[in-house]
């Protein structure tokens, strides 16, 4: 997979580098969708720029050899919060800073420099107002299924049995999501093909703040 998004050659001018293929995949259905609203957003498009500790490296030497890069007027990183909200906001700013790009003061702020606008935004709350967490906290938060909450009431009551059994879960934001997969028509998909089949509703506040901070990006 690393080998082929380093092949991917940048054909419009604001980007969004997104953390890992998940979260790449997402993006670009989400990019879909605002596309149908105004074609002003037809002018991103989503890189995986690998893992949390990647960052660095897609930004100062895989995307700067990228053919088309010369074209690049903005760049916008999306990544998860983990399990610290502020050790990540500090994470991407020391990025930037160490590499000489302009840097936010916080998540969902624009700065720029004579060539280059660079914003940030972290799941799940993809707002200045930041939480810790990831994207399958924000998908889980917002499924398009109606009465939804009932049945993840059921899944979150078998998952702690599992658990009051001795099962532990490394991921546990993973499985939540994939176990409301299984037991639905999403069964076997990824989070980009489920979004692609209607799983998740992106007219939620979370997204209209994601919404807003690109359509300053291509304004400004």
């Amino acid at each position: 997979m690393g080998k082929e998004k380093n092949k991917k050659t940048i054909s419009k001018p604001h980007l969004i580098l997104c953390e890992g293929e998940d979260t790449t995949q997402f993006m670009i259905r989400y990019l879909g969708y605002l596309s149908n609203i105004d074609n002003m957003f037809e002018s991103f498009m989503a890189f995986d720029f690998g893992g949390i500790n990647e960052l660095t490296t897609f930004l100062s030497k895989d995307l700067p050899v990228k053919p088309g890069y010369d074209m690049v007027e903005s760049i916008t990183i999306v990544r998860d919060s983990e399990n610290d909200h502020l050790s990540a906001v500090q994470s991407v700013k020391s990025t930037l800073e160490e590499l000489g790009f302009p840097v936010p003061s916080e998540p969902n702020t624009i700065v720029h420099n004579n060539t280059m606008k660079v914003a940030f935004s972290l799941f799940p709350s993809l707002s200045k107002d930041g939480r810790s967490g990831t994207l399958e906290d924000l998908y889980i938060e917002n499924l398009k299924e109606d009465g939804v909450e009932h049945l993840l009431k059921d899944i979150y009551s078998f998952l702690d049995d599992l658990k009051s059994k001795g099962r532990n879960f490394k991921w546990f934001h993973k499985t939540k999501l994939h176990t409301y997969f299984s037991v639905t028509d999403f069964v076997s998909k990824t989070i980009g093909q489920a979004t692609e089949a209607g799983a998740f509703n992106y007219d939620c506040m979370e997204m209209n703040c994601l919404k807003e901070l690109l359509r300053s990006i291509a304004l400004m």
